[in-house]
């Protein structure tokens, strides 16, 4: 029971809520998200169960694909459809402003993450100080856009499909569209289609895994616990050495692209991931998985 579930998250639950649900399935205890969504989207909620848990630092900074869908002329408190209008105006934009503006977005880019965020600030969840009616400075994060394919625009409403590194918020990319367009505007709508190499395609929803839990098929869905680590470089061990790396110790060092590696034994079965140690001329266990 040791993998990764793709979850299609619902509308509605927190990413929280959905984890809980799978435990509570599964009746795995160990599970964690690898990036929160927020209750409003829905899509890609990569959940790690059992050893893959440790994987989940690795994960949490793949990058992201949304499907997003973004009211233009109405401004409001939470940057997104669920938040309080704070203001209003006419929509009189054309489709090549509008690709004008979101050309402005693609790239490196500062961003400020909105009020209702879980992002801490002096020890406090900046979402809780919102609540409060209190507003702060944010200091502007950098993110990358690597792209934005306009999908649709039928004013007053944008359809687009963007590529960001992790961290990136699009309801602040959204509210941020609205203010160089003049109008103001707010995330209606938002899916995640991807999350690293994970793909909305490969998700099953909440009812299907209930589905597949109670015919006893739920574990054809879990994804290996190597399934997200494709871009570290990988090492095969003679038995001798995957014995010497499951018990903690250090390998003589092999030339390797970058210091994390993949190191798998004889049979295919990934042993753990090993970080090079130039310095002392090692491989030296970093995450080593149990033999079940």
């Amino acid at each position: 029971m040791d993998g990764i579930l793709v979850i299609d998250k619902p509308g509605g639950w927190t990413s929280h809520d959905v984890v809980a649900r799978v435990r509570q399935l599964t009746r795995v205890k160990r599970a964690g998200h690898t990036g929160t969504l927020d209750p409003m989207a829905t899509g890609v909620l990569v959940v790690c169960l059992g050893q893959a848990t440790r994987v989940v630092e690795y994960l949490i900074g793949h990058d992201k694909r949304y499907r997003a869908a973004i009211r233009l002329g109405i401004e409001t408190d939470t940057y997104d459809a669920q938040g309080h209008a704070v203001a209003e105006r006419p929509v009189a934009v054309s489709q090549a402003a509008l690709r004008e503006a979101l050309a402005a977005f693609v790239g490196e880019i500062d961003q400020v993450p909105p009020m209702h965020s879980a992002i801490k600030q002096a020890g406090q969840k900046l979402y809780r100080l919102a609540r409060q009616g209190i507003a702060v400075e944010r200091a502007p994060r950098r993110v990358t856009v690597y792209s934005i394919d306009l999908l649709d625009f039928e004013p007053p409403f944008v359809t687009l499909d963007a590529h960001c590194s992790a961290g990136t918020y699009i309801r602040s990319l959204a509210h941020d569209l609205g203010k160089r367009l003049g109008c103001g505007a707010h995330l209606a709508a938002l899916a995640r289609t991807a999350a690293g190499n994970f793909t909305l395609e490969q998700a099953t929803s909440l009812e299907a895994l209930a589905a597949a839990v109670a015919d006893g098929s739920w574990l054809a869905l879990l994804h290996p616990i190597d399934a997200g680590l494709a871009e570290l470089p990988a090492l095969v061990l003679d038995d001798d050495e995957a014995a010497r790396a499951r018990h903690g110790r250090a390998l003589p060092a092999r030339p390797v692209e970058g210091d994390l590696v993949r190191v798998y034994d004889s049979t295919g079965r990934i042993v753990g991931l090993m970080r090079l140690d130039a310095a002392r001329g090692e491989l030296r266990p970093e995450k080593i998985f149990g033999v079940r």
